[in-house]
């Protein structure tokens, strides 16, 4: 390590028993100089950033995060006031990638201008305004998305009596998402999108196969394809909140090949040997499951590349840009991260999501 860009902190910025502790620390740790370049990661944060790139010491924290993301905008205001920041609520996003939200406390360490940015994971998803109006709307809005969905079970019901065993089971899939749907509308928090999670036990296969026949009931010519490994352990989650973000995902990658005539969707599925991520809460390592959801379209429009996870960022005519916002804000609820790769002709949406202690191999 001759390169002085890619020296950790220099004696005169820290001491040892400084490094020990910040080394120790279970939250993520990122240490920059004035430039803004990385010089220290602790564990926390070596396997938070584990997918977002090579070599995080000595690179520009806006190589990574982008120049304007909230992150960066926070370590240069610690850096222009050398005293210390805090800000809740801050999206761990950059191109490509969504790390969850976090409340992060930036301070100046030693004598040289060197500041740690030290990250405390949300475990909810940001909170809305406390405001009574925002309370209201809230309400109000489940209380209208309850109303037509009774009558659409109804209905479903009513189909589910025919003879055609195909109608019959399109009919109990109408019906089976109406009370999901009600189960999150049941759950809405006045402060949050939605309630905590409820956690269970679950194969993550029967989360998937539920959003593979929505995606394929409304997109019955789509080629959907499935790669998953039966040897897969439980996640603990919340499967109806998990239902949702994989179907963000896939109805924008359906979208993104509804005018091709060989439009594809894979859902893969796989064990991450060798990948194991610190819990936020507890300081736990997990072991790591991924599910890839797959699309050949013509790749991610350059507008939204690099803000993929921001709320309403959406080229699409009449689009609110509030899926992948959403999806985001789940994984992150489940300690999970999100990344994408994409080109044209391939964008590959991949979820890391811890196995529970017990089902640890």
């Amino acid at each position: 390590m001759n390169d002085p860009a890619l020296r950790p902190f220099p004696a005169r910025a820290t001491t040892p028993d400084a490094e020990r502790w910040l080394e120790a620390l279970p939250a993520p740790v990122i240490g920059i100089d004035a430039g803004e370049r990385i010089r220290f990661v602790n564990a926390g944060a070596a396997d938070l950033l584990a997918g977002v790139g090579r070599g995080l010491l000595g690179r520009r924290l806006d190589e990574i995060f982008g120049h304007e993301a909230p992150l960066v905008n926070l370590a240069r205001r610690a850096l222009a006031s050398a005293s210390g920041v805090a800000e809740s609520d801050i999206a761990l996003v950059g191109p490509g990638f969504s790390l969850g939200r976090a409340t992060v406390t930036a301070g100046p360490i030693g004598d040289d201008g060197y500041i740690a940015l030290v990250l405390m994971r949300a475990t909810r998803p940001r909170s809305a305004p406390a405001a009574s109006g925002g309370n209201t709307a809230a309400r109000t809005l489940a209380h209208e998305v309850r109303n037509p969905l009774a009558g659409i079970r109804a209905a479903a019901q009513l189909i589910s009596r025919v003879d055609d065993p195909d109608t019959a089971a399109l009919a109990q899939l109408i019906c089976d998402e109406a009370d999901r749907v009600r189960r999150l509308t049941d759950r809405i928090d006045p402060l949050a999108a939605l309630d905590s999670p409820v956690f269970e036990s679950f194969n993550i296969h029967e989360a998937l196969n539920r959003v593979r026949q929505l995606i394929g009931s409304s997109a019955p010519n789509m080629m959907i394809r499935e790669r998953y490994d039966p040897s897969l352990p439980s996640v603990r989650g919340d499967k109806d909140q998990l239902i949702q973000a994989f179907l963000n995902i896939a109805k924008n990658a359906a979208e993104a090949v509804s005018q091709r005539a060989d439009g594809e969707i894979a859902f893969n599925t796989s064990y991450r040997p060798g990948v194991k991520v610190r819990s936020a809460a507890t300081g736990a390592v997990h072991a790591q499951l991924e599910v890839q959801i797959i699309d050949n379209g013509p790749g991610l429009h350059p507008d939204v590349a690099d803000r993929l996870f921001e709320l309403f960022a959406s080229t699409k005519p009449g689009g609110m840009g509030l899926g992948l916002t959403v999806a985001a804000d789940i994984i992150a609820r489940h300690e999970g991260r999100i990344e994408v790769d994409s080109a044209p002709g391939r964008t590959a949406f991949k979820i890391l999501l811890p196995i529970a202690d017990e089902e640890l191999p």
